[in-house]
C-alpha cells in the first residue's frame, strides 16, 4: 500500500462512465511532487476526464481520488473548495473572459477568493505577468491579444493563487509549432520556479516529450505504460510504440475498423 501523503495526486481503480460509454476502467495513477506528468492518449480516451476528477468536477463511478491527503470524492462542498485554490487549472481555449482586461482576468481567482485589497492583488497580478513576460499588457482585452499571449494571461491567472498542483489541458492546442514550444519552455520554467507539481494533458508527442518528466498513456480507459521519458520512449507495449511513431499498422485502429465499416 503506497503512502498516499506523500503524492500530490491519487487515482486508485478509478471507474467512470458516462451513460453507456466507459470512459475509464479501473484507471491508477500516482503523481509525485514536483512531477510534470504527461498524459496522453487518442481524443475521446478520458484524459480531459481525469482532469475534472482531480478538481471535484465529475464524480467517479467507482474508486478514490486524492489531493495529497484529502480524498476529493469525500469532501463536503466547502471543503472541496478551500481544496480547489490550491490547484490552477489552464484550460484548452485559454477561458478569459472577453469583457476584462488583461489585468482584471488575472486578478479574477484573487478577487473571489481572498480578503486581498486591491493593492495587494495588483501587486500579485504584476509579479504573475512579469513571469510570464506581459508585464505591458495589463490594459489590452483578450480580443487584441495573439493565441500564445492569451494563452499566458491563462498561465498567469493560474499561479496567482500559489497552487500546488497546476493542471493543463492541451496547452499547445491551436497554437502554431513555435508558439507552442514558448509555451512548453515556460511551462517547464515556471513549474521550476515555483516547485509546483503539474499534470498536462496533450496528444501533441513533440511538445509531451519537451515538457514531460513522466509519461501516461491512457488506453481503453487504463493506464497502459507510466515512465520516465527515455523509458517511454523504449517501450514494448505495442499500443505505445503505434502511438509514438503515429503509424496506422497497429492495434489502435483493429477496433475502429468495424465502426468505420458500419458507418
Amino acid at each position: 500500500m503506497s503512502n498516499h501523503v506523500a503524492n500530490v495526486v491519487e487515482l486508485r481503480d478509478v471507474h467512470m462512465q458516462f451513460e453507456d460509454k466507459q470512459v475509464l476502467d479501473g484507471t491508477s495513477l500516482e503523481v509525485r511532487p514536483q512531477d510534470r506528468l504527461v498524459v496522453m492518449g487518442q481524443s475521446g480516451s478520458g484524459k480531459s476526464t481525469i482532469l475534472r476528477l482531480i478538481l471535484g468536477i465529475l464524480q467517479p463511478s467507482s474508486g478514490s481520488v486524492f489531493f495529497k491527503q484529502f480524498e476529493i470524492t469525500r469532501l463536503k462542498r466547502r471543503k472541496l473548495m478551500q481544496v480547489r485554490h490550491q490547484i490552477g487549472m489552464v484550460y484548452q481555449y485559454s477561458a478569459l473572459l472577453s469583457s476584462r482586461n488583461v489585468r482584471d482576468n488575472v486578478a479574477l481567482p484573487l478577487e473571489e477568493l481572498t480578503d486581498k485589497s486591491r493593492a495587494e492583488i495588483d501587486e500579485v497580478v504584476d509579479e504573475k505577468l512579469r513571469l510570464v513576460g506581459l508585464q505591458d499588457s495589463r490594459e489590452q482585452m483578450p480580443s487584441e491579444l495573439s493565441g500564445g499571449m492569451r494563452k499566458r494571461v491563462s498561465l498567469a491567472r493560474a499561479l496567482v493563487l500559489e497552487p500546488e498542483l497546476i493542471l493543463f489541458d492541451e496547452p499547445s492546442a491551436g497554437l502554431d509549432p513555435v508558439i507552442a514550444s514558448v509555451i512548453d519552455e515556460l511551462i517547464i520554467s515556471l513549474t521550476e520556479q515555483s516547485k509546483v507539481t503539474s499534470i498536462i494533458v496533450t496528444h501533441e508527442m513533440g511538445s509531451a516529450f519537451r515538457i514531460g518528466t513522466r509519461m501516461a498513456m491512457l488506453y481503453h480507459g487504463k493506464i497502459i505504460e507510466d515512465a520516465a521519458p527515455e523509458q517511454f520512449k523504449q517501450s514494448t507495449n505495442p499500443v505505445v510504440a503505434q502511438f509514438l511513431s503515429g503509424s496506422t499498422e497497429g492495434p489502435i485502429l483493429e477496433g475502429t475498423q468495424d465502426a468505420i465499416a458500419a458507418k
